[in-house]
């Protein structure tokens, strides 16, 4: 079972846009990366997002790349919420994509993966990819993951 995690674009600064809508260059970088998804193969049938603008625009972008037919605000996505919460009573089908921020994304790597969401095992990036699939007795493992940068 896929679930693809994505820290949302480079959105603006609180002084420039109170609501934080994505830059031009986050635009620009989800649009790469959907692109390097799309050219891959790979498909998402539903998007989640925490129903901030920045991931609300990052969701919409990736969909249009990934043809998802479902866009979806949840809550429980937001910077400080609780991972074990979403890990615990979120149900997840395979080809899902969540929409969210940091710390949130990589404790609920951490914690899928290992149990514990303070070992950080993955570093995000504004708009990459990282893809978490489980094995035959529903352990997660980190699968592979597109970044805009590589350094």
């Amino acid at each position: 079972m896929a679930l693809y995690l994505v820290q949302h674009g480079q959105c603006l600064d609180k002084e420039v846009d109170p609501n934080r809508s994505l830059s031009s260059e986050g635009r620009a970088t989800i649009m790469q990366v959907a692109k390097t998804a799309k050219n891959e193969g790979i498909t998402v049938s539903t998007i989640y997002h925490s129903g901030k603008l920045r991931a609300l625009q990052t969701a919409e972008l990736f969909s249009g790349y990934l043809k998802s037919i479902q866009l979806e605000s949840v809550s429980g996505l937001s910077p400080l919420d609780s991972v074990k919460d979403l890990a615990d009573h979120f149900q997840l089908t395979d080809k899902t994509m969540i929409v969210g921020h940091l710390p949130f994304l990589e404790r609920l790597t951490s914690y899928l993966i290992t149990g514990n969401q303070n070992l950080i095992i993955v570093k995000f990036q504004h708009a990459g990819i990282v893809c978490l699939d489980q094995d035959k007795t529903n352990h997660w493992y980190l699968k592979w993951t597109i970044m805009p940068v590589i350094n």
